[in-house]
């Protein structure tokens, strides 16, 4: 199918891509060797410089898929993005909103290129990468091609919750979809917070990459990734929705 470059809007909530990696030495100093390859651009910290998402509870990250916890620890991020520094692995997601992914892999692609340079990277494990959009009193009904049915026909469910997994060209795909989930989400004009029910589209693609020790295939794995993941949201679209959201192609 023919993949858009762009929407208006997005309503992308979270843009995860998780790098997981072998090195050779311990992660005490491996963290320190990481902080200083990086120029003055990159501000350190150990405290959170965004709010952690308030992912539903069905939707926290099991040990196979992407980790959505970002912000809480040894964390590096410049004007547009932030790299979470794990033992075995990094995350990187946007600052603020997303920035388009024109903008977001070049910024990756940048820090990718610093941590090898270190020569403390053994080997490329494994890449990571999930969506979740977020849809503010909208039915995935009238947006996805996805019909919600189980046993009793005659009854509609006003909250759904469902999870596959599968494997896709050569990936492993995550998909959660939620229906009118009940969400807290702050009213800044009346300081207060609203219950809204929101709809969520979250896709998670895994692809074992065994013992990559170039950055530039690593990089050509990650623009796969990406195109998987914008094949998967796109194919769950219905027409009428997708022509609702001014896709650039």
């Amino acid at each position: 199918m023919r993949l858009p470059k762009k929407i208006t809007p997005d309503s992308i909530r979270e843009a995860v891509v998780e790098v997981r990696f072998a090195s050779n030495i311990p992660s005490e100093l491996f963290l320190g060797i990481i902080v200083e390859a990086f120029d003055s651009s990159y501000t350190y910290t150990d405290r959170p410089v965004k709010p952690v998402p308030q992912v539903p509870q069905n939707l926290v990250s099991s040990r196979q898929e992407v980790r959505i916890q970002v912000g809480t620890q040894s964390l590096l991020y410049n004007d547009k993005i932030i790299i979470q520094i794990l033992p075995n692995s990094f995350i990187f997601t946007c600052l603020n909103k997303y920035v388009g992914w024109s903008e977001y892999q070049p910024e990756i692609e940048k820090a990718l290129n610093i941590i090898w340079q270190t020569n403390r990277i053994q080997r490329w494990i494994r890449i990571g990468m999930r969506y979740i959009s977020e849809y503010p009193r909208q039915d995935l009904r009238n947006c996805t091609k996805f019909e919600f049915f189980f046993g009793f026909p005659e009854t509609q469910s006003d909250i759904v919750a469902f999870k596959s997994e599968f494997s896709y060209k050569g990936v492993k795909v995550i998909l959660n979809l939620n229906n009118h989930l009940p969400l807290i989400v702050h009213n800044n004009e009346g300081n207060r917070f609203d219950l809204i029910p929101t709809s969520l589209i979250d896709i998670d693609v895994i692809k074992e990459i065994g013992n990559l020790t170039d950055t530039l295939e690593l990089l050509k794995v990650l623009e796969d990734t990406h195109i998987i993941e914008k094949e998967l949201y796109f194919g769950l679209l219905k027409d009428d929705f997708l022509a609702s959201l001014h896709p650039e192609y």
